[in-house]
């Protein structure tokens, strides 16, 4: 709400019609007829989540997505390229996110789907749907893989900031974050609790890693990102748009610091 009230009218006309458009095309391309679902309805929809997830503020879920203000771009001329109105739109989360949100109309029209017909509005989080979550790079285009790395990355940059850098979730989700393909191991969608114990041996020892301490840090992180889901009415899409906004955003932060001159040397005596 802070960014949205800063900007001048013609911005939010700008956002307004951008973000319509946006849910407009997404129902052209998925030939969803306005009997079924209106871009009215999709863009409501999307008001509703965008503002009510911006508005949860606990101390599990820091204000991490917001952009720093003294780095965000302002063009009063171009609204399309204001970094606030930029920010915005990235909230929505893509195609993707917006078909979560067309599933919320019908589930709320017609109640939950069938098993296999449609998500839930809070997934249990078992081990596929961490798979799911954490596990894209596999993707089929550059960007998406990109994405995907930076869902790892925002994932842990966020839990650092509730866990010791020396606590065994840390730990394991360091190893995680730096080679994900270590779950795409195992083809029966278990956790390849052997090859995690070998690969953490090699970098966080001593004490020495066993399968019982993989398995606790393992439940506990899993539990970790419930907790994040159920308290900030977060289903999965909505959780790696925020980790991956969180990761362009230290990005940002660190170009922002490359950039800036050093400062000069004293040289009186």
């Amino acid at each position: 709400m802070r960014i949205l009230r800063s900007l001048p009218p013609k911005h939010q006309r700008y956002l307004f019609a951008e973000m319509r458009r946006l849910c407009r095309d997404f129902l052209r391309n998925q030939q969803i007829s306005s009997s079924e679902t209106t871009p009215e309805e999709l863009l409501s929809e999307v008001w509703q989540k965008l503002l009510g997830t911006a508005s949860v503020q606990n101390e599990e879920m820091p204000d991490l997505a917001l952009p720093d203000p003294s780095q965000i771009s302002i063009d009063a001329d171009a609204p399309e390229r204001d970094g606030r109105v930029v920010w915005l739109i990235d909230q929505i989360g893509g195609s993707e996110a917006l078909a979560h949100r067309r599933e919320d109309i019908l589930r709320r029209r017609f109640g939950r789907a069938p098993a296999g017909s449609g998500r839930r509005i809070v997934q249990p989080l078992n081990e596929d749907d961490f798979h799911e979550i954490v596990s894209d790079c596999d993707a089929s285009s550059a960007l998406e893989a990109a994405d995907g790395l930076r869902v790892w990355r925002g994932l842990l940059t966020t839990a650092n900031l509730q866990f010791q850098h020396n606590d065994d979730l840390s730990m394991l989700l360091q190893l995680l974050a730096r080679n994900p393909d270590i779950l795409q191991i195992s083809s029966s969608g278990q956790w390849p609790i052997a090859d995690i114990v070998v690969e953490l041996n090699k970098r966080f020892s001593p004490p020495v890693w066993t399968g019982d301490r993989v398995d606790n840090a393992k439940r506990r992180l899993l539990n970790w990102i419930k907790r994040l889901k159920q308290k900030n009415g977060l289903d999965d899409v909505d959780l790696e748009a925020l980790f991956a906004r969180v990761a362009r955003q230290e990005e940002r932060s660190n170009q922002a610091s490359r950039r800036k001159p050093d400062a000069p040397l004293n040289l009186q005596h």
